[in-house]
Parts: structure tokens; C-alpha cells; sequence
């Protein structure tokens, strides 16, 4: 059989891949391993360094061949491990656990991989029910609390280990453990944090967690044999380690089992809840930042069954709880692994390194641990909870900043006081009062006049000033989030109050997320009121069969009116507002054909004139979507509007219906005098949006004019100057109406 060397490059690559992952999961594994079951002080090390191996193995394994990301990439994290670590502890703490024969291992083992599989098979049911595009709605100031809590509580775990306390010391043991603390031993620690900081920054893609674990036991080793006499604290201690086996989890129903399981299953359900819930979203998050750096794909509901089905498989051998892990992703794909295989290897490598080096790894200090874990635990501190303290110390006194700020600092608070599960209660809590804050929040996103925004239809110089005498009659807001019955109420007294005074109020509802049946009944009043106080509502960016259009229509709204004051956006309802005002102020655009005395082009010139140039005139009719020009087209020519409407867009290639309006002329206006004095292309298209006429004067017949009468073409020229100067005032009375509003 032919194997092709592209495959062979593949395979050399994930290969190359899992031997770096399983190089940064070594860093992780004994310091995590030993948070999480801290509270059996010296056994830590003897059941937490297996059950981390055990789920950097098995669980890695199958969320590698289940889960929906490109790249695998998963094991124990920081974040699980303190909540777990919450949970034996508790365990711990129970006299019938820890008895004076030592700590009943195989009970409280059975307790923590019961509630590591449920929160399993919560992530399961989460998949099943579709639940992974919902990470998006829980608040970020309440996730960035509860996560800074957690590296707290981490940090402080550390500062016991340097002292030499048992986990969980109160105050009074810290007092006596300063004075009995061993200088080397925190020196040593230290020094581990420093170097660990140190590669981190200076080379992220090291493993610095192993070199930091390393490089400590190196030293250590070296200045125990040189100097006995300096107390540097105590090894992990582990003699030797194998795979663990499997549970027998019949014995969650004997006689000694059952009555722990009855009396902590209240915990053990909360505990599982919260590990459920924040390992979702941390895999989901980390998903999204490795999709972003690498340019990958990820299924977030197969990723959640990945993670769901690997931790019931961690459970079964004491492991653990599991999710993705960006540090390993970024790991194997920067030694070039692209598939599943990657995390096989990284799997087989992680079990060669249990049982062959089990004794290698009881020789590392604990202190070490401490020091590495302390830099993981810096490490978690929130990113996004820095820019609400950035903008408040820069002197912002935002109410919003001060709020998420306020919410991350309790939560935090509660994390580290009272514990993860009053934490996660009061975060709830926040998180509906957030929700009740942001119903009363006003959709308004912008407010402007017809005076400092008109139309892309260009208005002859008469026109245009009576529009912009009475552009305050105009009104346009534009909405941003939903309508629904939480803003509907709000929203009509809102717009009713910006609409007095008008004649025309534009809602643009392009941004809009949703209508439902009480947004729907709010405007559907809301243009019925501002109808009687003599405002027209015009609705802008709906089309009949778009999405909200079809939410109106289920909802029996605007039924009275069949959509006709409904235009596709901002710009076309603005024409039809000012078509409103002009026909109002008996203004109205001509419907005939204008005689050719009425064009501006020829104002000032007398009869005889006018007939001279009248003979240079080639009179044009076009059809409804008829193309004038096209981009790029020579611009040898000016045309005026007799009858009808003729639009300037961007590109025609795809139809004239869908092309991009840039702007639009209607009858006695001039245009295309540009390109034909300057004489360069054309630099847009022009086509009829109507059955219209127009007049052609060509460049080729203006030279001749000059040549036989300067005196007429000069006539021209400064009726073109005219026009040009007429639009310019236009627009910079509009610019300045924009500053002043």
C-alpha cells in the first residue's frame, strides 16, 4: 500500500504535536493534583498526582475522539480543581472519613468521582438540549468575580503550603506558622515563581511549568546534598505510582458508604451543578480565543458531549473533573498537530511517564508545587475585570463601570469567604438584577433631525432650501436590542416623547434582535397615537417577508396600513418624508415634463439663446431600470432631468434593483457636469428608477459652443458654478446643523 508523504508530514506533525501537549499537561498535573485533594495534607500527593494523570489520560482520550474541535487539547484546570477541592474538603472534615486510622480513601474517592460524573452527565444533557450557544448570556462581571474568588482562594492555598500549614489554617495558625516557617523552603518557592514568570513572558511557548518544576527539584537536590543543615520543606513523597483502577461504584450502596453519600449528597449536587456549569463555559470560551488565534472550527454542542461523556470517564477511575485547555491547544498545534491523533499520542506519552517514572515524581518539592501554582493562579485573574478599574482610575465615572466593577468584587468576595456554592447563589441573584436593569434601558442608539441628515435624493436649489428650513419636522431614532414586553412599554412612552413636535417620525429597526407580540402591539399603538397628534410613523429597514416584517405581521400589527410606510432603510423613508413636506408645502416634484425655460441650466439666457442652445440639446427617454452609465464609462456629456427620477449607484453588474443608491436626481436638475469638464471616467452608474427624459449637452458640442459663442457658454458654465455652489451650501449647512445637534 502507497502511503503518500503528505499523510506521513500529518502524522510527524500530530506526533510532534502530542509530545509537546503532553510536555505542558506535566507542568499542570502535580500541581493540580495536589490542589485538589490538599485537605488530606500528607496523602494529597498519593491520590491527587494518579487521578490527575488519570484524567489527562482517559478523559483527554475521549473528548479527543467525541468532542467537535480541530485541535484537541484537554486535562484538569485550575478553575474545576478549586471547586473540587471545596467538595473533598468538606469530605475531608467528616469524622467517618477521616478517622484515626487515617483517611478512608476508597469512600471519599467514591464521593468525588460521583459527583464528577454527574457533572458529566449535566454536560451531556446541556449538549442534548442544545445549550452551547447560550454561554453568551450568563453576565461576564459575575464569571470574572467568581474567577477571581478562585484564584484567590488558590493563592492563598499556596501561601499555607510555604508555611507549612495544613489546608484551610485560620488566622491564629497562620500567626504561629510565620514563626516556625523554613526561610529556604519559601526562598526556594519564590524562586520558582520568578523563573516561572520569567519564561512565561519572555518565551510563551515553553513549557514553563515544567521548566519551573524541574529546575526547583534540580536545586533542591543540589542543596540538600551540599547543605543538609538548610531546611528547604518536604518532598511529594509519592514511592510509586501505577494507573488507578477502576471503582466499584456498587459500594456507594453499602452500609458504610450510603450514610456519607445520604448526608453530603446536598453538596455533592451543588458541587457537580457548579462544575458543570463553569467547565462548559470555560471549554466553550476557550474554544471560541483558539478559533480566533488559529483560524479552526469548533461544534459547541459536540464539544460539550466531548467534555460530558470524558469526565463520566475520569469518574470511573477516580479522576479529575476535565475541560479544555487553551495552554495545551496552543501547545500542539505550535509543534504541528492538526487531528485526533495528536491527542492520542499526548495520551500515551502522559501513561509512559506514570508508570515508568512514578518514583521521579515523588522526589519533587512541595514548595516547588506551591511556587508553580501560584503563577497559575496569577495567571486566572480575570482579563475583562481590568478595563472597568482602568477606566475608573482614569477619572471615568461611569455608572455602568462601577457596577460590573462592584458585581466582580463581591462575587469575589463571597467566593473567597463563604465558598464557591454562596458565590454561584448570589451570582444568580446578580445576574437577574443585571437582566431587570437591562429591560429598563433605553433602545435608543442615535436621534436626528431631517435639518442635519436629508436623503440621498438631490433636491433642486428652491427644494432643498424649504427642506432644510423645515428639517426639524423630521425626526429619526435608531433602535438597538430587542422589543420585546420588557422595553415595549418603555420604548412608546420614549418615542412618544421624541415625536412631539414632528411631522414625520423615522424608526430605523435594522439593528433590532427581535419583535415579539408586545413590541409588536407597542408600535402598532405607538403609530396610531402619533397619527392622532399629526405625525406619520415610517418604519425603516423592513421588507415584506424579512424576518420582523413577518413578526408584525403574525402579530396583527400594522394590519390597517399593508406596509406602506415600511422602506428597506434609513435612507429611502428620509426621500419619503421629504416628498411628505414638499407636497405639503404645495412644492410637490413635477409629474409632467418640464419645458426647458424651467432648467437651471439655462437660467439668465435670453429667447435667442436659449434656441441656439435648445438645437445642442439631444432629447433621451428611458424606461423604469433602464441604465444611463456605467463605471468607468467615458464622461463626455452632462445631462438634465425633464421628467421622471434618474439614481446614481454604485454598481449595476448584479441589477439595477439591488445595486447601492449613492444619490438621486429629479426633474430641472443637472448632473455628469463633472466627469464632462474634467474629463475623466465615469465613477459610478446611473440608472432610471422611473420612466423619465432628459436632455444630453455633449462635450464635443459645449467646445464648439465656446468656439461660436463664448458669451452663451460662459452663460452655461456659471449656471453649472451656480448648481455646484447651491449643493455645497447644502451640505455645509448640514454638516453644521449635525455639530449643533
Amino acid at each position: 500500500m502507497h502511503v503518500r508523504s503528505t499523510d506521513l508530514r500529518g502524522l510527524a506533525g500530530d506526533l510532534r504535536g502530542g509530545l509537546s501537549s503532553a510536555v505542558v499537561s506535566l507542568g499542570i498535573l502535580l500541581p493540580l493534583g495536589l490542589l485538589s485533594f490538599a485537605a488530606l495534607g500528607p496523602a494529597a500527593g498519593a491520590v491527587g498526582v494518579p487521578a490527575a494523570f488519570a484524567t489527562a489520560i482517559v478523559g483527554s482520550l475521549v473528548a479527543t475522539i467525541v468532542g467537535g474541535a480541530d485541535i484537541p487539547g484537554s486535562g484538569p484546570k485550575s478553575s474545576m480543581s478549586v471547586i473540587f477541592a471545596g467538595f473533598v474538603a468538606i469530605l475531608a472534615s467528616d469524622p467517618r472519613i477521616a478517622t484515626v486510622r487515617g483517611i478512608d480513601v476508597e469512600s471519599l474517592l467514591l464521593l468525588t468521582s460521583l459527583c464528577v460524573a454527574i457533572s458529566g452527565l449535566l454536560q451531556v444533557l446541556f449538549a442534548l438540549l442544545r445549550f452551547g450557544s447560550l454561554v453568551s448570556f450568563v453576565p461576564v462581571p459575575v464569571v470574572a468575580g467568581f474567577m477571581n474568588g478562585l484564584a484567590l482562594i488558590i493563592v492563598i492555598a499556596q501561601f499555607e503550603t510555604f508555611l507549612g500549614l495544613p489546608h484551610g489554617a485560620g488566622a491564629s495558625d497562620l500567626m504561629s506558622g510565620l514563626g516556625r516557617m523554613q526561610i529556604g523552603g519559601v526562598a526556594l518557592g519564590i524562586a520558582t515563581v520568578a523563573l516561572c514568570w520569567f519564561v512565561a513572558r519572555r518565551w510563551p511557548r515553553l513549557p514553563w511549568a515544567l521548566i519551573g518544576i524541574v529546575t526547583g527539584t534540580t536545586v533542591y537536590a543540589v542543596v540538600t546534598r551540599a547543605w543538609p543543615g538548610i531546611p528547604l520543606g518536604p518532598l511529594l513523597g509519592v514511592s510509586s505510582l501505577g494507573f488507578p483502577m477502576p471503582l466499584e461504584f456498587a459500594k456507594l450502596s453499602s452500609p458504610a458508604v450510603a450514610p456519607l453519600l445520604e448526608t453530603h449528597l446536598p453538596h455533592l449536587l451543588m458541587t457537580a451543578g457548579v462544575i458543570a456549569l463553569i467547565g462548559s463555559m470555560d471549554a466553550l470560551l476557550s474554544a471560541v480565543a483558539v478559533d480566533a488565534r488559529l483560524d479552526t472550527r469548533h461544534d459547541s454542542n459536540r464539544l460539550l458531549l466531548g467534555q460530558g461523556l470524558a469526565n463520566i470517564a475520569c469518574a470511573s477511575f477516580g479522576g479529575l473533573p476535565l475541560a479544555t485547555s487553551l495552554s495545551i491547544q496552543l501547545a500542539t498545534h505550535g509543534a504541528g498537530g492538526r487531528g485526533r491523533t495528536a491527542g492520542v499520542a499526548c495520551a500515551l506519552v502522559l501513561l509512559v511517564v506514570l508508570l515508568a517514572g512514578g518514583r521521579a515524581l515523588g522526589l519533587v518539592p512541595v514548595t516547588v508545587i506551591a511556587g508553580v501554582m501560584l503563577v497559575v493562579a496569577f495567571g486566572m485573574f480575570d482579563q475583562w475585570s481590568r478595563a472597568p478599574w482602568r477606566q475608573l482610575r482614569a477619572g471615568a465615572r461611569d455608572r455602568d463601570a462601577l457596577w460590573s466593577l462592584s458585581i466582580v468584587v463581591i462575587v469575589g468576595a463571597i467566593t473567597v469567604v463563604f465558598g464557591f456554592v454562596p458565590a454561584i447563589a448570589v451570582g444568580v441573584v446578580l445576574s437577574l438584577v443585571l437582566f431587570v436593569a437591562s429591560l429598563n434601558r433605553s433602545l435608543v442608539r442615535s436621534v436626528v433631525t431631517g435639518e442635519s441628515r436629508g436623503s440621498r435624493r438631490i433636491y433642486d436649489a428652491e427644494r432643498a432650501r424649504m427642506l432644510r428650513a423645515h428639517g426639524t419636522q423630521i425626526r429619526v431614532v435608531e433602535l438597538e436590542g430587542a422589543i420585546f414586553f420588557g422595553t415595549a412599554l418603555r420604548l412608546r412612552s420614549e418615542m412618544e416623547a421624541l415625536a412631539a413636535g414632528s411631522r414625520y417620525f423615522i424608526l430605523d429597526v435594522r439593528r433590532v434582535s427581535m419583535i415579539d407580540a408586545s413590541g409588536a402591539n407597542a408600535l402598532d399603538r405607538l403609530a396610531s397615537r402619533l397619527a392622532h397628534a399629526g405625525t406619520q410613523l415610517l418604519l425603516a429597514g423592513l421588507l415584506e417577508g424579512q424576518r420582523h416584517a413577518r413578526a408584525l405581521r403574525a402579530y396583527g400589527a400594522f394590519g390597517h396600513e399593508d406596509g406602506r410606510h415600511w422602506y428597506a432603510d434609513i435612507d429611502r423613508a428620509l426621500e419619503a418624508a421629504e416628498r411628505g413636506l414638499l407636497d405639503e408645502a404645495g412644492a410637490q416634484l413635477p409629474h409632467d415634463e418640464l419645458p426647458l425655460e424651467r432648467f437651471a441650466l439655462l437660467e439668465g439666457i435670453d429667447a435667442e439663446q436659449r434656441e441656439r442652445l435648445r438645437a445642442m440639446l439631444t432629447r433621451v427617454e428611458l424606461a423604469t431600470h433602464e441604465v444611463l452609465f456605467r463605471r468607468g464609462e467615458p464622461g463626455d456629456r452632462l445631462y438634465v432631468i425633464a421628467q421622471g427620477s434618474i439614481s446614481i449607484l454604485a454598481n449595476v453588474d448584479e441589477g439595477v434593483a439591488a445595486a447601492h443608491r449613492l444619490a438621486s436626481f429629479g426633474p430641472g436638475v443637472v448632473f455628469g457636469e463633472t466627469a464632462m469638464l474634467d474629463g475623466q471616467g465615469r465613477s459610478a452608474a446611473a440608472a432610471a428608477d422611473e420612466p423619465s427624459v432628459l436632455y444630453v449637452l455633449t462635450r464635443a458640442d459645449f467646445d464648439a459652443l465656446r468656439e461660436r459663442d463664448p458669451a452663451l457658454a460662459n452663460l452655461v458654465l456659471l449656471n453649472i458654478a451656480r448648481e455646484l455652489s447651491a449643493r455645497l451650501r447644502f451640505a455645509t449647512a448640514t454638516i453644521q446643523a449635525t455639530d449643533r445637534f
